[in-house]
């Protein structure tokens, strides 16, 4: 009920539109209403001898009263489908862009915990049911409490015996209701995580069909797929089942109604107690504006249990804090050389499990820093945490003096230039890919920027150059090319410090030769971080530091650490043993 309450609390900024809403529905329940009175009144007034010699007239007003009534329905249905609809989608355009916006706020290990499908499922099927909810529960239920009341007077004061006998069936078709929705609800909520699941593996597998297909695991991935899908199969018959049984026996407890409405309104009317047209008339409004009405206005407790669950998620991350984010008195980082300093830092994933401990290293501008170490050695964290994706759990992290803790997030990010181990490109033009980088660069600076990164060429000699779209995640081009792209975009980016995660792990020798060449060109003068498994990248770096499950084992530059016979030096001999000795 809590979330059922915000959610009413979002929609109030829609107040002008939900009341002009409101004003067209109570306009459109009265408009159906005359037709089964029309028709008493044409029945009765060619059935009764008193009303007979009036009948010219009679007829002309039926007529009228008829035209008159679909006019109105057409205009006034016209309108509050429109009004309706723009609710929908102004509502469903708000909230998905509320959702996306807070979403980029929140810290990189929110997205490491969430699947990304289930993420784009919060802004686009819950949104979408609430919408359901917004424009056709409210509404209906509103049309209908009005219909239920109108007709009600009515019928009881055309003949209230009459009515209570029409009615004596009702309690039965609503316990009807009650009997099937709670299998239903469960079956629906089985369906929706099923269908969930199936999102969330579609979207991994075609992401990652590359793998699939260098495995030779198609067929293998149509059966799991068919595997999930038979499940939602099930579920969906279930569900047809529940809900046909239970509209199946809607109907024959609304025709046993019909049939004692009939036969006691029959016997009225032989007996001279009820019209002709009074028992038409009944017949209209119990059958077409009683039972269906009633049952809605039920389900719109079903509809809003059901959408509970996607206000719970929908509010569950709104909610989400950021574990990130700036100081209140945060202020500005101003131009800055590049000095970086780590100072006993530690940090943890989870408490009481450092993954790095207790840390000194000091980076003057523009030195070139390579950290290497085996996997899980904590390098990558390293970086993460001067790109303030995570806070030091102790110690401190200083660029040119100022504890990142204390400066502006985007001031910070804006001066660091990051190109990561899985190259992301977008399915754009590589131009604005380039651009990403800088989004008020010229196109003079972005080829610029290609050139440095040596890719213009490659660029220049496809069809239509930079204005190319380069599909999903770059999948027209090779992982090189790919890498190519994402360094140019972050050269465009000019920034003080350069962040090289594996940067050249995907490129063969002539291309990282291209590279190597470039980035040393280009890292001049920046504070620039190498992480790199491939000691040969490094050798040039003012300092390299070996880490070892979040502990800085050794530090210098190559001769050092070759002279020094540690962890370094073992590594490098592994890795070089082959080509030392044949001479390369």
């Amino acid at each position: 009920m809590q979330n059922f309450i915000r959610f009413l609390k979002e929609v109030r900024v829609y107040w002008r539109l939900i009341l002009l809403i409101v004003v067209l529905t109570l306009c459109t329940s009265a408009l159906s209403l005359p037709p089964p009175y029309l028709i008493k009144l044409l029945t009765d007034s060619l059935t009764q001898k008193a009303l007979r010699e009036h009948l010219p007239v009679h007829l002309a007003a039926i007529f009228f009263g008829f035209v008159g009534v679909a006019t109105g329905s057409a205009f006034v249905g016209y309108w509050l489908t429109y009004c309706i609809t723009l609710l929908g989608q102004r509502f469903k355009l708000d909230m998905r862009r509320k959702l996306y916006a807070h979403m980029q706020t929140l810290s990189l290990g929110f997205f490491e915990r969430s699947q990304t499908g289930k993420l784009m499922s919060n802004i686009t099927n819950d949104v979408a049911s609430l919408d359901q909810l917004l424009s056709g529960g409210f509404v209906n239920v509103l049309q209908d409490s009005v219909t239920l009341v109108a007709v009600l007077f009515i019928i009881f004061s055309l003949n209230w015996k009459l009515a209570l006998v029409a009615l004596s069936v009702y309690p039965i078709y609503i316990a009807n209701y009650l009997v099937f929705i709670g299998r239903i609800k469960q079956t629906s909520y089985e369906v929706r995580e099923q269908r969930e699941i199936i999102y969330g593996d579609l979207q991994e597998k075609l992401a990652g069909v590359q793998v699939v297909k260098s495995y030779a695991r198609e067929r293998y991935e149509v059966r799991q797929f068919a595997g999930e899908t038979r499940s939602l199969l099930h579920l969906n018959l279930r569900a047809s089942v529940l809900s046909t049984a239970l509209w199946t026996l809607a109907e024959f407890i609304g025709a046993i109604g019909t049939a004692l409405l009939i036969w006691y309104g029959g016997k009225l009317v032989i007996e001279g107690k009820l019209t002709p047209g009074s028992l038409i008339a009944f017949y209209g409004y119990i059958g077409g504006y009683l039972y269906q009405p009633t049952l809605r206005m039920i389900q719109l407790n079903d509809q809003i249990a059901r959408t509970n669950a996607a206000l719970w998620r929908i509010f569950r991350t709104l909610d989400t804090k950021p574990n990130v984010t700036d100081a209140p008195n945060a202020i500005p980082l101003p131009p800055i050389r590049g000095d970086v300093r780590y100072e006993n830092v530690w940090f943890e994933y989870e408490p009481g499990q450092p993954v790095i401990k207790g840390v000194n290293l000091d980076v003057k501008a523009g030195e070139v820093v390579a950290l290497v170490g085996p996997s899980g050695s904590g390098k990558t964290t390293m970086v993460n945490l001067l790109q303030r994706h995570y806070d030091v759990t102790d110690g401190r992290i200083t660029i040119d003096g100022y504890d990142l803790r204390d400066v502006q997030l985007k001031s910070l990010r804006r001066q660091i230039g990051v190109v990561i181990q899985e190259t992301m490109l977008f399915n754009t033009t590589i131009r604005e890919n380039i651009r990403y980088g800088k989004l008020e660069a010229t196109d003079e600076e972005v080829e610029a920027a290609a050139r440095a990164a040596n890719i213009a060429h490659v660029i220049e000699a496809m069809p239509r150059g930079y204005d190319t779209r380069l599909g999903e995640d770059g999948v027209k081009l090779s992982g090189g090319e790919k890498q190519r792209i994402a360094i140019a975009r972050a050269l465009l980016a000019d920034p003080r410090i350069l962040i090289l995660d594996e940067a050249t792990s995907a490129l063969d020798s002539e291309t990282e030769a291209l590279i190597q060449e470039a980035l040393e060109r280009l890292m001049k003068g920046r504070t620039c971080f190498v992480i790199a498994h491939r000691l040969s990248t490094i050798v040039k770096a003012d300092k390299i530091v070996v880490m070892e499950k979040g502990i800085i084992r050794e530090m210098g530059n190559h001769n050092e650490l070759l002279a020094l016979g540690g962890i370094y030096a073992s590594l490098f001999h592994q890795q070089f043993k082959v080509a030392l000795e044949s001479g390369a």
